[in-house]
């Protein structure tokens, strides 16, 4: 039994690595000069930042490493295209209106391709992108009907953020506190999404959604751009 646990994350997290004695997937690969990965006893566990391809060949160098299965990625009502961005997967209803998945980090996740500033954290814009999607995909899923075309909007957010969220194995957990139909083509609800890592709640959003009919959205959202542009023109032909 392993008495040492060595996290391994990838190269965007190579500062916490630094302070907590682990290593990205480089230093994984290209292992000490004495061929030891730590301590007697020890084992590599994945954190985040690791392809599938990054861990098989860490495994493959023979360390001791605890078993990872992929997550399955949502693939419903995320508005997301490139699976490098999408922060949840193995989504789960828990009881009616409770739903869990794991968070998922790419390192190549668009939030960190253009971010450094020199913290160990993932940065707060992950987890709001995170308990977004996990809003969204419940929806998609679990509170709407099947075989229509929806739109989800946030209509207000609330977000607190606790603690610090690293590179390691989270949460992300939803709740429906309340939902109803104020229109035939139109669903409120009221989402609370919660990232809980090492036990802790480290970050909670509370969602007022109102979740559109995609005929309606689109009449809607044309008058409203009409109406912007107009109120944009005439300010111009004032100012002149």
């Amino acid at each position: 039994m392993p008495t040492h646990i060595i996290p391994v994350v990838g190269r965007s997290f190579a500062r916490f690595a630094a302070q907590v004695g682990g290593l990205t997937a480089d230093a994984a690969l290209a292992g000490p000069p004495d061929g030891t990965t730590g301590p007697r006893g020890s084992a590599l566990r994945a954190g985040q930042g690791l392809s599938a391809a990054d861990w098989a060949a860490i495994t493959a160098t023979g360390a001791a490493a605890a078993p990872r299965r992929e997550p399955a990625l949502a693939d419903a009502g995320l508005y997301k295209r490139d699976p490098r961005n999408i922060l949840i997967g193995d989504l789960e209803r828990v009881d009616r209106r409770r739903w869990r998945a794991a968070l998922v980090v790419h390192a190549d996740n668009a939030v960190l391709a253009d971010r450094d500033n020199g913290t160990a954290h993932l940065p707060g814009m992950v987890e709001v992108e995170a308990c977004s999607q996990m809003a969204m995909a419940v929806t998609e899923a679990y509170l709407l009907p099947h075989g229509g075309g929806y739109v989800f909007t946030t209509k207000r957010l609330d977000i607190e953020f606790a603690a610090f969220v690293f590179p390691l194995p989270a949460t992300v957990e939803l709740r429906a506190d309340r939902t109803g139909w104020p229109r035939p083509d139109v669903l409120a609800a009221d989402l609370t999404a919660t990232i809980i890592q090492s036990g802790l709640a480290a970050a909670t959003m509370r969602f007022q959604a109102r979740v559109f009919e995609r005929a309606h959205f689109d009449r809607l959202e044309g008058e409203r751009a009409r109406e912007a542009a107009r109120a944009d023109r005439t300010e111009l032909l004032e100012h002149r």
